[in-house]
């Protein structure tokens, strides 16, 4: 007679429980909208307002990408020397001293170049303006510029020193054979080799719709706080008989709109500060019967290597024959 299976049942902890208020509101969206999108930020817009009442031109020139803050910077510096310059041209030759130019082309570079001194308060003294009009112009540009080099200074330092964690992602979460039960399963990595965290807590809640209603619980992880984050972590929320996922099936997930939201916050070495990282998981990015594979690579040096490559790597696994969350037929 074979013996029976024993299911690892975990005792039940505080976090166990619906969460009855997130944040987010029980407003049941048509479609399967994300209520979080995969970087982080809320699938929400605002409307009754104005533009200029919801925008923040500080946060957004904060969390802009280097790319587009370093094209914005040129491109502002460009304009407003183009528009001094047709200003000193349209004054005049007779308006500066120390022009030399053949044609009128030349002409207005030489005004341009002298329009990039002025608003860089370099002033190389060739080039001098004469008379009322030249000197109020260029006065008015040199307080721009000194205002204007004040502002990209302090968005420079904002962007260096403002705390934030890379934390990288599995492109998908796994349902995977653990123990003798299955486990929601992902995978996250910290992409700065010189930003030591430590400390690092993670939460992990579920977002469905149940008779009408959008409810929240969070799940029990198996580790739900490490003390160093220097390789990767495989966060798992072990499929119990008090999961809220217990005999769920693909299906099921689906129909209830389901989606996993991620917390993920520790202590920042570099910064001396507490950061946070955000992300979700939507049914449909669930992949059932797999396993990650390992993402460590020989030894060089005495130093262990990690490829981050393949931080999303999976193979096809069986599940256990169990009714906990299992696939359909």
């Amino acid at each position: 007679m074979k013996p029976k299976k024993e299911y690892v049942i975990l005792p039940k902890s505080n976090n166990d429980k619906e969460v009855t208020d997130l944040g987010l509101g029980s407003y049941i969206p048509e479609g399967s909208h994300r209520i979080i999108n995969k970087d982080g930020s809320f699938n929400v817009v605002r409307k009754g307002l104005s533009y200029f009442e919801t925008f923040s031109v500080y946060q957004w020139l904060i969390t802009m990408s280097w790319l587009k803050f370093g094209t914005l910077i040129f491109s502002s510096y460009l304009l407003i020397n183009i528009f001094f310059a047709f200003l000193y041209y349209i004054g005049g030759e007779s308006n500066f001293e120390g022009i030399e130019a053949s044609t009128e082309f030349h002409k207005f570079l030489n005004e341009f170049f002298f329009s990039t001194q002025t608003f860089t308060t370099v002033g190389y003294g060739r080039i001098n303006p004469v008379g009322i009009y030249s000197n109020t112009i260029s006065s008015i540009e040199s307080l721009i510029g000194l205002l204007s080099l004040a502002v990209a200074t302090g968005l420079l330092m904002g962007r260096f020193v403002k705390p934030a964690a890379k934390i990288i992602y599995s492109e998908n979460a796994l349902i995977a054979p653990y123990k003798d039960i299955t486990g929601l399963q992902f995978r996250i990595a910290n992409k700065r080799a010189d930003h030591q965290m430590v400390d690092v807590e993670a939460d992990l809640l579920i977002s469905h719709i149940n008779d009408g209603k959008v409810k929240f619980d969070k799940l029990t992880l198996e580790y739900d706080k490490i003390t160093f984050f220097t390789t990767t972590w495989t966060i798992n929320h072990p499929v119990t008989e008090e999961s809220p996922l217990y005999g769920k099936t693909e299906k099921d997930l689906k129909d209830s709109n389901a989606e996993f939201f991620i917390l993920i916050k520790g202590f920042d070495d570099t910064f001396a500060q507490i950061v946070h990282s955000r992300s979700s998981y939507k049914y449909n990015e669930i992949i059932w019967g797999a396993k990650f594979v390992s993402i460590y690579a020989a030894p060089e040096d005495g130093k262990t290597i990690i490829d981050l490559e393949k931080i999303s790597s999976f193979t096809k696994a069986e599940l256990p024959e169990s009714k906990i969350l299992s696939a359909e037929n």
